[in-house]
């Protein structure tokens, strides 16, 4: 299992949107649908319903989102660990936006961090108020607009 294909497929089940989760990843779209079946034929899964609005999880999609957040997260903890030892700013920013300002912003604000802050991590989860307000509760995110 390759750790880009598998946040690939988050981001995707996160978003519920190939479109979308290729924007917020800048990667092409048809790149990350043949990364996310190249996934799904490994596993001998399917991993998403897809249909004309976007995808959802289906039950083994499910499960391996709620595995994959752990394991992503722990690469993470190494990386971030790593990059102390070097002496760099390291860790994780998650921030929630709405669709209207997710559209503008998310770009040029990862563009942005990653030349700033290289060894640091942002996440960003596009949302209306109500789920935003469910994420901060939950500690997904760190402050929304």
């Amino acid at each position: 299992m390759d750790l880009r294909q598998l946040e690939y497929f988050i981001r995707v089940a996160e978003l519920g949107s190939f479109t979308r989760a290729a924007d917020v990843l800048g990667v092409a779209q048809p790149a990350l649908s043949r990364q996310v079946r190249l996934l799904e034929v490994e596993l001998r899964q399917n991993l998403l319903q897809r249909h004309g609005r976007g995808a959802v999880p289906t039950e083994a999609g499910e499960l391996l989102l709620a595995h994959g957040r752990g394991i992503l997260h722990q690469v993470e903890r190494a990386r971030d660990e790593l990059a102390q030892l070097r002496g760099g700013l390291a860790g994780r920013v998650a921030l929630g936006l709405p669709p209207s300002v997710a559209r503008a912003l998310t770009l040029p604000l990862i563009r942005a961090f990653r030349a700033e802050l290289p060894d640091a991590r942002l996440a960003i989860t596009e949302g209306l108020s109500a789920s935003m307000q469910e994420l901060l509760g939950n500690g997904e995110i760190w402050t929304a607009q």
